[in-house]
């Protein structure tokens, strides 16, 4: 029996449709009156679950990983809700943070704190995955071709393969050719695994998840980390440069001293850099090292000239009492 025409064939969700409604539903997060700019989204459909991810870039200031947990919510349930699909995985990367006018939006107000349980991202490996596949691909076809052509058009075997079996043939592994053949051969391969079990992205920072957001997670570009503590240390009186070198466990931020006391600068310096990483609600919090270098100009300030000490003036007070004498 045949099924109805209404029953026949399937609905298949496009990745570009998906993909766009991410894009849309990462703007229409409310950011306290602001909204995300989304730079770059993509989108991937695999039977009745997707897995979305989108770039942004955030209103500063603003707390990363609230603002950040606002932007995943808003984009999951849109996307389950517009395309039907079950939201698997929901990744939101900041890549950048532009001023604006407006204010913060405030922290929340439950004392619980982040979980600090989240892990980096893995990477997809696109371009070794893609050269590994073009060169097997590649080979295969050219051997395929070959013996076709020996069993289909009764061609002679090509030069290369027969040169390649005789060569095999009179030479065994003690061979040095085969020996560094062999040892290519497995570094190739040990670097193939380290890229499968090894999850990559060492561009981006893990965030802390916000308690009740599920699977979804955050990461951080370390280059607007570096540039969140650019601005901090820049705004200190008295330091004219600032450069930051952001790793995956340490920062180091170099300052330089154009005017002011050297002792107190360091200080402001260092007090504003724990600052601005105690707000990014990392996983792993960075480990901060602040080196202050004066410019060659800079001097020393001088000392607050003192007044001079007063000259004792004459001493007055109520006059003598008159001897007494006798009678």
């Amino acid at each position: 029996m045949t099924a109805a025409p209404a029953e026949r064939g399937r609905t298949v969700v496009a990745d570009r449709a998906v993909r766009r409604i991410a894009e849309r539903a990462a703007t229409e997060a409310d950011l306290g009156g602001r909204r995300a700019r989304v730079t770059h989204g993509t989108a991937a459909v695999h039977g009745r679950h997707a897995d979305v991810r989108v770039d942004v870039r955030l209103p500063y200031p603003a707390a990363l990983g609230e603002t950040g947990e606002r932007v995943r919510s808003r984009m999951a349930d849109r996307v389950a809700e517009l395309s039907g699909l079950t939201v698997r995985a929901a990744t939101v990367r900041v890549q950048w943070l532009a001023a604006h006018r407006a204010a913060p939006s405030p922290h929340p107000a439950d004392g619980a704190g982040p979980s600090r349980r989240a892990r980096r991202p893995w990477s997809g490996r696109r371009v070794p995955a893609a050269l590994v596949a073009l060169v097997g691909t590649g080979a295969c076809a050219l051997l395929l071709y070959d013996v076709l052509a020996v069993h289909v058009a009764g061609r002679d075997p090509a030069a290369w393969r027969t040169d390649a079996v005789d060569w095999a043939a009179t030479h065994g592994p003690g061979d040095t050719p085969v020996v560094a053949g062999g040892a290519v051969a497995a570094v190739l391969g040990a670097w193939l695994l380290w890229l499968a079990l090894t999850p990559g992205l060492r561009g981006v920072l893990p965030m802390a998840p916000v308690p009740g957001s599920g699977p979804q997670r955050a990461v951080l570009e370390r280059s607007a980390v570096a540039e969140l503590l650019r601005d901090a240390g820049t705004a200190v009186p008295g330091v004219t440069d600032v450069r930051v070198r952001c790793g995956r466990r340490r920062v180091r931020v170099r300052a330089r001293l154009g005017f002011g006391d050297r002792t107190t600068t360091r200080t402001a310096v260092r007090t504003a850099t724990a600052t601005t990483l105690d707000a990014l609600g990392l996983t792993r919090p960075l480990k901060p090292r602040v080196t202050l270098r004066p410019e060659p100009h800079w001097r020393p300030p001088e000392p607050a000239p003192t007044a001079p000490p007063a000259e004792p003036g004459p001493v007055t007070g109520p006059p003598p009492l008159p001897k007494e004498t006798d009678s």
